[in-house]
């Protein structure tokens, strides 16, 4: 499928948003692990930017998996991408991201509960957000810009073989144009030859060049257009 521009603009904002969106995640926990130290509630407005953060990403990841048909975005298959996320195997991309999934509902579960982890498991999970996590976040990032970047390119020497396509075939109607202005110029010195008897023919001869030029001064136009292209 071939991505527009605004399809790739609207995938690489996405997975932008996925880095900013984890390390929100991150920093809510570790405040949320602050405030159950102290046995303080964590259901107020922090637990609510968290449920709320968590929910955005995942919403982001799904359609860069598997795509959005309402809005028009189709699931990511680029073989860079394919790299990045590697199947879901042990330190892939996938892994590390479903990884940070499963952590972050398990903290969340956890702190919901009568007893919240150590601090020592935010730490950690914070760590791993800022480091690994966002190296995966962006390495999607830099996939997205760099298919972009390739297919940009690509439809940029397509038009470019396609301009000098339609200028080798203009060209060669110019050609044919002179050459029938040519044989219309003879035939109407052969008419005006043949006096009275000539002048139906003399006629048409005109009407043939005034079309060949009328057909070359055309062609140079739509050659001069091309070539400010």
């Amino acid at each position: 499928m071939e991505l527009s521009e605004d399809i790739y603009g609207k995938l690489i904002n996405i997975a932008g948003r996925q880095r900013m969106l984890s390390q929100r995640i991150g920093f809510l926990f570790l405040t949320l692990s602050s405030q159950a130290e102290k046995r303080t509630p964590v259901n107020g407005p922090i637990w609510k930017m968290l449920e709320k953060a968590l929910e955005d990403f995942e919403h982001g990841y799904r359609i860069l998996l598997n795509g959005d048909d309402a809005a028009g975005l189709p699931q990511l298959s680029s073989a860079r991408i394919a790299t990045v996320l590697d199947a879901g195997t042990i330190g892939s991309g996938r892994w590390r991201i479903d990884r940070f999934l499963t952590e972050a509902h398990a903290l969340m579960e956890a702190l919901s509960g009568d007893t919240a982890p150590e601090r020592a498991a935010f730490d950690a999970f914070s760590q791993f957000v800022l480091v690994e996590l966002l190296q995966t976040l962006q390495a999607i990032v830099n996939a997205l810009e760099e298919d972009f970047a390739e297919e940009m390119q690509r439809r940029r020497d397509k038009r470019h073989e396609d301009s000098e396509r339609v200028l080798k075939a203009l060209q060669e109607i110019q050609k044919a144009s002179k050459f029938s202005r040519m044989i219309a110029l003879n035939a109407k010195i052969s008419a005006d030859r043949a006096g009275p008897y000539g002048k139906e023919f003399g006629a048409l001869t005109e009407e043939l060049k005034n079309i060949s030029s009328a057909i070359t001064d055309s062609s140079e136009d739509i050659m001069r257009h091309l070539e400010s292209i």
